[in-house]
């Protein structure tokens, strides 16, 4: 059994092109993508799936199971759709789970929002899903809605939401995600379960400018904060401890405090003291092994769309 993760960010934003979009949306905070945005959103899938292939021994008969979480904004939404649609056109009997997290959120910070977003975007999302796979019958439908799926986070994250906090839950976004699956490659060692042993877990996580350098540098210190286009996408593959000897790379990110930290001196004491305890959690060491990244917020995929 083996593991990959893919961070991506959403596609093309209709308030980028749009810019009356925030004068006359009745949800502002809330922008879809744009057409290009889900065309973008679709090549990203076909681009997952030709990578995962490529990662595969062709005299190796595999099973790969596919699940998409998303942060609960229709931009990300939208692009978790469009990645299942591009998967799905790869591979017509490719098995994909869809599930929504608000770990994978926006920063909820002032910054960006002049108010706190409504929890109901959640609930909308859902509906919207709902209603697009049909109520009935989605066997015509490229992912299946996993409504059973408990999620890190619930609700929006408390506003506004500092940097030690989205540092956090970001953190907390990839070890709550992806812990079930590594305990399963534990349990798989152990097991004579060929069909768990020939199983290619793929995570696809979609989220934002933010979560996903969080996520990134989480997962391999070596990786450095970019610039992430939309679209762009990182891999990391998952290597047990008892593979890893040898192996470079991974760990948690040399983040120090003075990489997130702009306040003014007044109040730098106890917004310093809170970064330090959310970067010494980003500095412990995952004992069952680590990620090592080897596609970095790359975006070639969508040229020319």
């Amino acid at each position: 059994m083996s593991l990959t993760l893919y961070i991506v960010r959403h596609g093309e934003r209709m308030d980028h092109v749009e810019p009356s979009f925030v004068y006359t949306s009745p949800t502002p905070f809330d922008p879809p993508l744009t057409p290009r945005g889900k065309r973008q959103a679709k090549q990203t899938g076909s681009y997952i799936y030709t990578l995962q292939q490529e990662s595969i021994s062709n005299d190796t008969k595999r099973n790969a199971k596919f699940f998409i979480i998303t942060s609960p904004f229709a931009r990300t939404t939208e692009t978790g759709i469009g990645i299942a649609e591009g998967i799905s056109a790869s591979e017509p009997n490719s098995k994909i789970k869809f599930r929504i997290d608000s770990s994978l959120a926006e920063w909820h910070t002032s910054a960006y929002f002049p108010q706190a977003v409504p929890n109901s975007i959640i609930s909308k999302r859902f509906e919207e899903i709902h209603e697009k796979s049909g109520k009935e019958d989605n066997s015509n439908y490229p992912f299946e809605v996993d409504f059973s799926y408990t999620p890190v986070l619930n609700e929006l994250p408390k506003y506004p939401e500092g940097i030690h906090e989205v540092l956090k839950r970001c953190q907390s976004a990839l070890a709550g995600i992806s812990s079930p699956f590594i305990q399963q490659i534990k349990q798989s060692r152990s097991s004579e379960d060929s069909e768990k042993l020939d199983t290619d877990v793929v995570l696809i996580m979609v989220t934002h400018g933010w979560g996903f350098n969080v996520i990134q540098e989480a997962c391999s210190k070596s990786a450095g904060w970019k610039e992430a286009g939309f679209c762009a996408v990182s891999r990391a593959k998952w290597i047990p401890k008892e593979d890893s000897e040898g192996v470079e790379g991974g760990g948690i990110p040399d983040i120090t405090v003075s990489d997130v930290n702009d306040t003014d001196d007044s109040e730098k004491t106890e917004i310093e003291r809170k970064n330090e305890e959310a970067i010494n959690s980003l500095n412990a060491v995952n004992p069952d092994g680590k990620w090592i990244i080897d596609v970095s917020a790359n975006t070639d995929h969508i040229k020319g769309i």
